[in-house]
């Protein structure tokens, strides 16, 4: 009589600790970068975007004898962009 064998699944590894651990892009500096292609392209065009109002906003204040320039609308425009930035950095995807 053939007897039948019964293949036992292993266990993943790691133990109950390792589904609780976090994962290795939450951890240090790379908790603060992008994880897929479109948040990367998002945090590449609003970060020189918010370079570029950088520069405006000193201009601007450099400038304050010529009318029009308003250097208020300049620093909210900036810290507006460089929050999307910081947004498009650290917003995690359910890609993964």
């Amino acid at each position: 009589m053939a007897r039948a064998t019964v293949k036992r699944k292993r266990k993943s590894g790691g133990g109950r600790r390792a589904n609780y651990a976090k994962a290795r892009r939450e951890d240090g500096y790379r908790k603060y970068l992008p994880i897929s292609w479109a948040n990367w392209l998002g945090f590449a065009l609003f970060g020189l975007l918010t370079i570029a109002l950088i520069v405006q906003v000193f201009w601007t204040l450099a400038d304050l004898d010529r009318y029009g320039n308003d250097w208020i609308a300049a620093l909210g425009m900036t810290v507006l962009f460089a929050v999307m930035t910081y947004l498009f950095a650290t917003t995690r995807t359910k890609d993964f």
